[in-house]
């Protein structure tokens, strides 16, 4: 059992309490009993909220890959070695991310198995009208794809993900020349 300080308003009050150290527990007084739900539940709401909106946006497939491509565009490129030891993982599963790192170790600064950009499937690139599509999802596995026009040229390409304990992670890039970024690591 934890003492606590006696708190007293005319709405609530700190008690004794055998509450996890840390917690408080609150008593409101019977006359405030009604404002004092109304808090409560009002509280409840607004975290809810808050709580669904920040957790459908980190758990988008589309979003994996958007940020991936913000991320790609930005100073700290989770594709490029050795920023992609410590950034990748947050886009790519456990498995992909193990050969692209492989790769990347064993090239030893130079080209290795991906002599292109993989997320243009190019090795120049001049990216117009680009967007991102939720393709398909279901519980545990879902597709996105990448549209955009490289100088000149329509371009498509796939993302197959995975939700894992961690939230939704790419799996494998389908280019549409068939290859896909696993089969070329493998």
């Amino acid at each position: 059992m934890r003492n606590l300080r006696a708190l007293s308003s005319s709405r609530l009050q700190v008690c004794k309490a055998s509450a996890a150290p840390g917690h408080l527990v609150f008593i409101a007084k019977k006359k405030n009993m009604k404002t004092f739900i109304v808090l409560i539940l009002f509280c409840f709401s607004v975290c809810g909220v808050q709580a669904e909106t920040g957790a459908s946006a980190a758990t988008s497939p589309a979003k994996i890959v958007s940020d991936l491509y913000s991320a790609h565009r930005g100073k700290a490129d989770p594709l490029q070695y050795p920023a992609s030891k410590n950034l990748l993982g947050a886009y790519f599963d456990a498995g992909l991310l193990s050969l692209f790192l492989k790769d990347q170790s064993e090239s030893q600064g130079e080209v290795g198995k991906v002599d292109f950009d993989p997320l243009y499937a190019a090795q120049d690139f001049e990216i117009k009208d680009f967007s991102v599509r939720l393709i398909a999802q279901q519980k545990h596995s879902a597709e996105v794809a990448a549209f955009f026009k490289n100088i000149g040229t329509r371009e498509k390409i796939g993302f197959l993900l995975s939700n894992t304990g961690q939230g939704w992670r790419i799996t494998d890039i389908k280019y549409s020349d068939g290859r896909t970024l696993k089969g070329i690591l493998k």
